[in-house]
């Protein structure tokens, strides 16, 4: 799809927003007059404009203790209980994964800083086999023993990371040990 951006003066922006308001917002109010514009350019007919997408509320009734059990498990994952039974449905219903999080995304992000790390540690290793070739000042066993154990660090933490990330959508799709 093709992005049009516009700049406007404040307050020609409020106006188009209040109308906008109306249409389903922005996007949709200039997707119809852009649609508008280009079938009268006698182009070809304009595509239909899209559905607009909207929420609905869904309401469920639940005990005194279901409702706690809810809400601890939504604490557990730093979420509120709208949050966090909107993303178990989403990810059940469209089987896909939840919405990056702040803290999934720094695992993420984690997890592949410490793929890099061990790369450059197994940079590091071809290096010191290198220096055995020639005549060299460093006790090479006690540097490769500290590079090895580094790069056996590494790679426990990137299985434990990986295993979370895998761990949190077991968790949405219900693989979990309840079942």
């Amino acid at each position: 799809m093709t992005f049009f951006g516009v700049r406007l003066p404040a307050d020609l922006a409020r106006r188009f927003d209040r109308v906008a308001a109306g249409e389903g917002g922005r996007s949709v109010l200039l997707r119809k007059l852009i649609e508008r514009a280009a079938g009268e350019a006698g182009e070809g007919e304009a595509p239909s404009a899209s559905p607009v997408r909207r929420s609905r509320r869904v309401e469920i009734r639940l005990s005194d203790e279901e409702l706690g059990l809810l809400d601890q498990a939504a604490a557990e994952r730093g979420l509120t209980r709208n949050v966090w039974v909107a993303t178990l449905v989403q990810h059940r219903l469209r089987d896909d994964a939840p919405p990056a999080l702040p803290e999934r995304q720094a695992l993420a992000d984690a997890w592949r800083q410490i793929r890099r790390v061990g790369l450059n540690i197994n940079q590091a290793v071809h290096a010191l086999h290198s220096a055995t070739m020639t005549d060299s000042r460093l006790d090479l066993a006690r540097e490769a023993a500290r590079v090895a154990a580094m790069r056996e660090d590494v790679t426990e933490q990137t299985r434990a990371i990986g295993q979370a990330l895998k761990g949190d959508l077991s968790y949405w799709r219900g693989d979990d040990e309840r079942g």
